[in-house]
């Protein structure tokens, strides 16, 4: 959570950044998470901080923290295809629940995938992640919404907004 704040208020007023939410299902241990995060994107790659948690209604209760490089690949219209590489903090509080050998509550595990965003100023996005350390795969359905962006949607809007109508009837 402290590297969280210390990347917002790093580049909160240099840049513009993102802040959101996302539902994740853990294929493997059939698990419902969901997590927070925020994104600084640099020309053709992003930093995501992010914070999951799995409660303890599923099979696992734990949560992660850790931080995310997005890599883009390229583009189709409005839609950005990139790589990611995420390094995290895994705390697994009902490890002595598993039946695997090498459970333990605290763990540190390393991700790669491949996601899918939009490039409006609210980003719904979905990853594929795969866990090396676990060797499990998990889905992230979410969205983000970007401080200091301007698409040509929020442009025309601001034009037309400062624009005083009048109606023909009545101008000179």
């Amino acid at each position: 959570m402290l590297l969280l704040v210390y990347f917002v208020t790093l580049t909160t007023y240099s840049q513009k950044f993102g802040i959101g939410a996302s539902a994740i299902y853990n294929f493997q241990t059939e698990s419902i998470g969901a997590g927070i995060r925020a994104e600084f994107p640099f020309n053709n790659f992003s930093i995501v901080p992010q914070i999951s948690y799995y409660p303890g209604f599923d099979k696992v209760n734990e949560y992660y923290a850790g931080v995310s490089v997005h890599c883009n690949l390229f583009n189709i219209r409005r839609w950005i295809f990139y790589a990611l590489i995420s390094g995290a903090y895994n705390a697994w509080i009902n490890y002595q629940d598993s039946p695997m050998k090498n459970a333990k509550y605290s763990n540190w595990d390393l991700e790669g995938g491949l996601g899918v965003k939009t490039s409006n100023c609210i980003r719904p996005f979905l990853e594929y992640r795969y866990n090396l350390h676990w060797k499990e795969t998990n889905l992230q359905l979410g969205f983000m919404y970007f401080f200091h962006c301007q698409n040509s949607k929020s442009q025309n809007y601001k034009k037309h907004k400062n624009k005083l109508h009048i109606c023909p009837a009545y101008e000179d």
